[in-house]
């Protein structure tokens, strides 16, 4: 059963991209892009509106401390990992990465392996924003897959609560 999602951050005009499926205990996401790029960068809004920020991508020059590498052996063990990375500097550092750049590359032909490569200006949160976090304990591993679609790409993506 796919429901709406109830965010806790002002809505815009624009459709969230992504969509909440049941799933016991859990929270079971799909998200969308039309590419692998903009999945993640979906993937990456998605988390920051599950806790109640809104993601914010910046206009200006990405800070060198902003950078943030993730390296996996296949894009979902990327996407896992960057996620808990951006979780984890949101609940336990309470910074937000305001994101400028993304790239996605994979592995040479015949090899393996997927890096992620985000940029921008990490922001300190407030403790008005952290009021409104919905508690997300870690992303998992289980269930997650990267898919190419008829309209692009689609993950799945299980987050423990």
């Amino acid at each position: 059963m796919i429901r709406r999602v109830d965010l806790p951050v002002k809505q815009t005009d624009r459709k969230a991209p992504f969509r909440e499926l049941d799933h016991p205990a859990d929270l079971r996401l799909e998200i969308r892009g039309r590419d692998e790029k903009e999945l993640f960068r979906n993937a990456v809004e998605s988390l920051y509106l599950l806790l109640g920020l809104e993601a914010v991508s910046d206009r200006g020059d990405a800070d060198p401390a902003g950078r943030l590498e993730i390296q996996g052996q296949d894009p979902e063990e990327a996407l896992v990992g960057l996620l808990g990375e951006l979780l984890y500097r949101a609940t336990a550092e309470r910074q937000r990465l305001n994101l400028r750049e993304l790239s996605v590359r994979r592995g040479e032909e015949g090899e393996e392996g997927c890096r992620v490569v985000v940029r921008g200006h990490w922001e300190t949160l407030t403790d008005g924003q952290m009021a409104g976090q919905r508690e997300i304990k870690a992303v998992t591993y289980h269930d997650v897959q990267i898919r190419r679609t008829k309209r692009g790409w689609a993950a799945r993506v299980v987050m423990d609560l």
